[in-house]
């Protein structure tokens, strides 16, 4: 029977720091749109690099959900994921440590800050194992 959604990914350490990384970045976004702060341009590039990369995480879970890991064998994608997080650790540390110096001790911008470290975090472990990941032997024919 051809399994139409595969939920693995989800289940495993990496698929559940995607999803913590998906919830945070959000609440990041929001605590920032919610304020009347956000005509400064370092929180533009804070809402911008959160939403970026939360749809990102969005359409990387959508791809391996529905397969096309198995479907598109040209394509390493456990490489893919270690560029995806690294780019994602730059750009949400940088954003979230410009917005924590540019809060003005607003609650509000703080907590948005505070996310976004602790996505930055959430990062690093997903890097991590990433990297631990691509060092193991792949085997050459995945087992169907």
């Amino acid at each position: 029977m051809m399994e139409i959604l595969f939920l693995d990914y989800l289940l495993s350490k990496q698929g559940i720091l995607k999803i913590a990384q998906l919830v945070i970045l959000l609440v990041a976004f929001a605590c920032v749109r919610s304020t009347w702060y956000n005509s400064f341009y370092a929180y533009g590039f804070y809402e911008g690099v959160t939403l970026g990369y939360s749809v990102a995480i969005v359409l990387y879970l959508l791809l391996t959900v529905f397969g096309l890991q198995k479907k598109a064998s040209f394509v390493n994608w456990l490489i893919a994921e270690f560029v995806l997080d690294t780019l994602g650790f730059i750009f949400i540390s940088t954003g979230s440590i410009i917005a924590a110096l540019k809060s003005f001790e607003v609650p509000v911008l703080v907590a948005a800050s505070v996310c976004g470290l602790l996505a930055s975090y959430l990062l690093v472990g997903s890097v991590i194992l990433s990297f631990v990941a691509t060092q193991r032997p792949q085997p050459a024919d995945p087992p169907v």
